[in-house]
């Protein structure tokens, strides 16, 4: 647990926002390594600063892909020790299967306007796998396993922006290109 000064910057909110960049989301503690205007500076690769089921909702969009797998794993088991029984991890992040899929019928314009252009397939895949602080990235089946493995029940994949919950709803701020979005229940 971090010290108690760590924990006030939380103090009143019960979702968090992991990794948020940019993307301040209102009404949610959002965390990132380097905090803008209206974000929590937090190191994600440590543990949560909160008590025990103290969270109802997590979210995180195109972060995950930026911690190694063993990272990610650990800060899935924070999520899930930090949720409430019944709280909800909304996780959308790039798919492994997309990019392969794109590579093998050689196309690397799915991402233009991303403004990402790789010149050959090749490259596209170096590239989505290493530019931008990549460390792993997932495929369903993959990310489901680490779900499962950090405590949650069975993950169930939506559509972008789509949710049974209204607080996960039109969340997603980057478009749409195959991401893998997730939704675990504690």
């Amino acid at each position: 647990m971090a010290s108690a000064g760590a924990a006030d910057r939380f103090a009143g909110h019960t979702k968090l926002h992991l990794g948020c960049g940019p993307h301040v989301m209102e009404g949610w503690a959002n965390l990132d390594l380097e905090a803008g205007e209206g974000a929590i500076a937090f190191d994600l690769t440590r543990p949560l600063p909160l008590a025990d089921g103290a969270i109802t909702h997590v979210y995180s969009e195109h972060f995950l892909e930026h911690l190694t797998r063993e990272q990610g794993l650990a800060l899935m088991r924070e999520c899930h020790r930090v949720l409430v029984p019944g709280g909800v991890l909304r996780v959308s992040t790039p798919d492994l299967a997309k990019m392969v899929m794109e590579y093998l019928m050689s196309r690397t314009t799915e991402w233009r306007d991303m403004e990402w252009n790789p010149a050959t397939p090749c490259q596209m895949m170096n590239e989505g796998m290493r530019l931008w602080g990549h460390q792993f990235l997932y495929d369903e089946k993959e990310l489901r396993a680490m779900l499962v493995e950090a405590g949650f029940e069975a993950a169930q994949r939506l559509a972008w922006r789509q949710s049974g919950r209204a607080e996960l709803r039109g969340l997603e701020t980057r478009p749409y290109h195959g991401e893998i979005i997730l939704e675990a229940v504690k």
